[in-house]
């Protein structure tokens, strides 16, 4: 029996196919009421079939017979993948995790291709924070560019927080960790995700770091910037930052060993030490991220108010969604070994719209 998410999130998965597993699911189910639901598992295989032959019209009794035939060859007689979700106390039959993967990633051929996605399967990747990190979690989650993540927050959903995550009023004072890890869950239960809900420090550098093949900047907090990047260099590995004001993303590459500073040599080793130390962001430390004269006009205007008219930094949805999508593509691109070299980028949407009518 699987168990893919042991903190917080305590999904179980039982394959039909594996004597062990089906047995489990027997002993599990007698010792509770369990709801199961109609997930159209006919509908499922009937995908896998059109998926895997789509060069024939296969019938509703050739994707019966070819099912039985799978199932014959399974140890147990039995095919599919019960998975429980204890929050919705609800069990559903999904395809098993081979033939589920391969469905779920077919509309992604050939933007990326069998041979991409395999290689992606095998990749891990770290997001730190979960505000706007959960746009991009997701990102990476719904195109499968990962086998694996890694999330780390230690705050909750408020109610300021809906205006650009996806979350529901339901989810308000629960932990942004596992509101993420149950949305991925439900699209993909395959996929390895650990949390981290103390967030990002000093005593879990070592077990989230380890296994990555690259990390997220999206968190808040000065002193984790700077652990963050210390730690991606030491272990050479690549971050990248979303900033959303007028599309802003840093391409951090600490695989290059040339790369010997930090944020395109904008920070040096005395001042990422001082970064680490501090407890709020002064003005040079803010600029060193966030670059204030390349900022844009509603940024600058509302970081003036902060503190007097305005809580915090303005964050809205639709920049957060572009940010995600960027983030996503040059992610899946590192991860397949494109050569992109450390740099600051942005995709200004503004700055390509036409203010005049020029028809």
């Amino acid at each position: 029996m699987t168990d893919p998410m042991s903190v917080n999130v305590h999904f179980k998965c039982f394959v039909m196919s594996s004597p062990v597993e089906r047995s489990a699911w027997e002993h599990f189910r007698a010792g509770r009421e369990i709801e199961t639901i109609d997930t159209s598992f006919s509908a499922q295989w009937m995908d896998w079939c059109r998926c895997d032959m789509p060069d024939r019209t296969v019938s509703a009794a050739l994707a019966a017979a070819l099912l039985e035939a799978r199932c014959a060859a399974s140890p147990t007689g039995n095919y599919g993948t019960w998975v429980w979700y204890p929050w919705r106390a609800e069990a559903v039959l999904l395809l098993e995790e081979e033939e589920f993967v391969a469905v779920r990633t077919n509309r992604n051929a050939l933007k990326i291709t069998p041979e991409e996605q395999s290689a992606l399967r095998g990749k891990t990747v770290g997001v730190v924070g979960l505000s706007v990190g959960q746009s991009t979690a997701m990102a990476l989650a719904m195109e499968r560019i990962v086998g694996g993540l890694k999330l780390a927050d230690p705050d909750t959903i408020e109610l300021s927080n809906l205006n650009r995550i996806p979350a529901s009023v339901c989810d308000l004072g629960r932990p942004k960790a596992e509101t993420v890890a149950r949305r991925i869950a439900e699209v993909d239960p395959y996929l390895r995700v650990e949390l981290f809900s103390n967030g990002f420090h000093e005593g879990v550098v070592a077990e989230f770091m380890d296994g990555l093949d690259l990390v997220v900047d999206a968190c808040d907090a000065v002193s984790a910037k700077a652990l963050l990047r210390i730690a991606a260099r030491d272990r050479r590995i690549p971050l990248i930052m979303e900033t959303n004001d007028r599309g802003m993303i840093d391409v951090e590459r600490y695989d290059d060993e040339a790369q010997q500073d930090y944020l395109h040599g904008r920070i040096d080793a005395d001042k990422i030490q001082e970064m680490l130390e501090a407890s709020a962001w002064t003005p040079e430390m803010l600029n060193a991220f966030v670059d204030l004269s390349a900022a844009s006009e509603p940024a600058l205007r509302s970081l003036e108010e902060v503190g007097k008219t305005l809580v915090s930094w303005p964050q809205l949805y639709s920049d957060v969604a572009m940010g995600s999508g960027a983030t996503a593509h040059i992610i899946r691109r590192l991860m397949l070994g494109d050569p992109i070299a450390d740099q600051r980028l942005h995709f200004d949407i503004h700055e390509h719209i036409a203010v005049a009518h020029t028809a």
